[in-house]
């Protein structure tokens, strides 16, 4: 049933996208072994691999799981660019094995091309970045031998850390922040140099040598310092992206605005919330991008072309795409901008990050950089059109500025053109106009019964029979319940329920008792979550905007009772997340999802 499922949704798909070829396909499933392997690649995650030139250098990889009832494993290829984290593959296992995310990582090129990956196809991109997982890491090894595996700097500190709190270490509490010193210190590096002269400071220091378990760990952690090491990564094309901070974003963009923190029915409905909503948000954020309407983006966004404080007039032009741009602080230190690969001689863009220098030169000569938001690109924003819906078609004048601006010299002839690619439906218009529902048009006392409404409600019955008919089994459960909630919903009820029908996918919660409501079918948070949330709330469901419930049991809200009851009384305050805080009070850090 589940092949027929995907074939059905393949052929749905590229019945849409009118420029597909016939035999492409963006869902494929592996059912043969013993584990369960969906892999997908929607039209728009293949126009991100062909038009989007990131996709080439640098490819993020994380997995979660507690999504569906069978507790899946999900795992996310993301790359990075000036509008955030954009998707480039979906996989879905019911478990993190190396051979079976092997499996999954071959069947996903199956459905690449030569396009893909920025034009490198099945060789993979130039980096992975991961956490540190074994299963995971050696799996890309194993189908992209020719990709540089990095691991999140974030990831590797956070480790340590809680490393140094184990009890099985036996580091007293006192020396817990100079040894964690020690590693950060090494992780920032400047050079290979210094790095060799602070781990061989650290070998040698008293209080490392007390602990033979640190030790130990630290020379572990030196052997393998071209994976998280800085300055192993001056040659790479990360673009100052230390962390996989993209991937755990989407994590929560999949748990919070995909599935509303509700675990899907089954795997098939999982597929159809990423072939749906998934795509659906990363649609709406490329096209907030090209209309400049991304609201989270702000004014310190290193992402902002902003350069107020260089002197245009000192900016030598050298090249067509070679510039020399002064320092700021230092007069005498001139750095080289080569805008065709978007780098810059500063320590901040040597990789590829987006800088002031390249600010400088992109707002004083107009040029186009896939490091910043298009403000006044037309043609970048065209571009970013173009990878959120498939449509070529739309004119250059709809992402004209409204003041005369002089358009940026065209110099995007080395980076990624727009060919012809799948395209998907998308419910905005180049405008940023919702057009997914129609205006309701005003209620009429006086319409009568029309006949063609009456047909299509006949063919909707029609087709639930249909369904019903074809898999008695699938469908025998629903059907009953349909059929007992009709019959017991009153008239207001059951014209609300028809306005409501198909808007919430959701597992409704079941009555496990008379006292209350649970139903284990939602996706809980994490637990320094709670202790992050401004508005005190117990427990570790999603806090909803508005008003206290009463169960928050407040004393600001006037909910008290007797000092007896142990209900109200505040729940205690978790350990922190973050990082910092934790190192700097010299406390715990918080246990989550991406602990390893």
């Amino acid at each position: 049933m589940l092949r027929q499922k995907v074939e059905a949704l393949n052929a749905e798909i590229r019945s849409a996208a009118s420029d597909a070829a016939a035999d492409e396909s963006f869902i494929a499933v592996d059912d043969n072994s013993d584990a369960l392997i969906i892999v997908i690649c929607t039209p728009l995650m293949k126009r991100v691999h062909r038009l989007v030139p990131h996709s080439a250098e640098l490819v993020f990889v994380d997995a979660s799981g507690n999504m569906d009832r069978q507790n899946a494993r999900v795992f996310l290829l993301m790359t990075h660019s000036a509008a955030g984290g954009l998707p480039l593959g979906v996989l879905i296992l019911h478990n993190e094995q190396r051979a079976t995310i092997s499996a999954a990582l071959r069947l996903y090129l199956t459905m690449l091309d030569d396009r893909c990956f920025g034009g490198r196809g099945t060789a993979g991109p130039a980096v992975f970045m991961t956490d540190d997982s074994a299963a995971e890491r050696g799996a890309l090894q194993d189908v992209f031998p020719d990709s540089t595996l990095l691991l999140c700097a974030f990831h590797i500190l956070q480790a340590y850390w809680r490393f140094l709190w184990d009890h099985k270490t036996g580091v007293k509490q006192q020396y817990r922040q100079q040894l964690f010193s020690i590693l950060k210190a090494m992780l920032y590096a400047s050079s290979e140099e210094q790095l060799r002269s602070l781990f061989e400071a650290a070998v040698s220091d008293a209080t490392v040598q007390q602990h033979d378990k640190v030790l130990k760990h630290l020379q572990c952690l030196y052997d393998r310092c071209s994976e998280w090491a800085l300055c192993w990564r001056s040659d790479l094309p990360v673009r100052s992206n230390q962390t996989n901070n993209y991937c755990e974003s989407a994590m929560r963009v999949m748990k919070d605005k995909v599935l509303q923190r509700t675990k899907a029915f089954n795997v098939l409905q999982l597929i159809d919330f990423v072939l749906t909503r998934l795509d659906g948000h990363y649609q709406r954020r490329l096209i907030d991008a090209a209309n400049n309407r991304l609201q989270d983006s702000g004014r310190s966004s290193r992402f902002l072309a902003t350069s107020k404080t260089t002197d245009v007039a000192s900016i030598h032009q050298v090249e067509a795409d070679l510039f020399e741009v002064p320092s700021e602080t230092s007069p005498d230190v001139t750095y080289l901008v080569d805008m065709s690969v978007g780098c810059c001689g500063c320590p901040v863009g040597t990789t590829g990050g987006p800088c002031k220098h390249q600010a400088a030169v992109l707002t004083a000569f107009k040029r186009s950089s896939w490091n910043f938001l298009p403000s006044t690109d037309t043609a970048m924003r065209q571009l970013f059109y173009t990878v959120a819906t498939g449509d070529m078609s739309a004119p250059m004048q709809w992402f004209a500025p409204l003041t005369g601006v002089a358009e940026p010299s065209d110099n995007t002839h080395d980076q990624a053109q727009p060919a012809p690619s799948a395209a998907a439906t998308t419910d905005t218009d180049p405008a940023g106009n919702d057009t997914s529902d129609d205006e309701l048009e005003p209620m009429d006392q006086t319409a009568q019964p029309d006949p063609d409404v009456i047909d299509d409600l006949n063919a909707a019955f029609t087709r639930i029979q249909q369904l019903y008919t074809s898999d008695p089994a699938a469908y025998l459960p629903a059907v009953k319940s349909f059929c007992q909630q009709v019959n017991r919903a009153s008239e207001s009820g059951l014209e609300s329920a028809l306005h409501c029908f198909g808007k919430y996918t959701g597992a409704a919660p079941a009555l496990s008792s008379r006292r209350r409501l649970t139903s284990l079918k939602t996706i809980g948070v994490q637990p320094t979550a709670v202790a992050r949330r401004k508005m005190a709330v117990g427990g570790r469901k999603r806090c909803y905007v508005g008003r206290a419930p009463r169960a928050a049991f407040t004393a600001e809200h006037g909910y008290t009772v007797n000092s007896g009851d142990k209900r109200h009384v505040m729940p205690r305050r978790r350990a922190p997340h973050s990082l910092a805080a934790a190192v700097s009070n010299v406390q715990a850090l918080g246990s989550t999802h991406s602990a390893k």
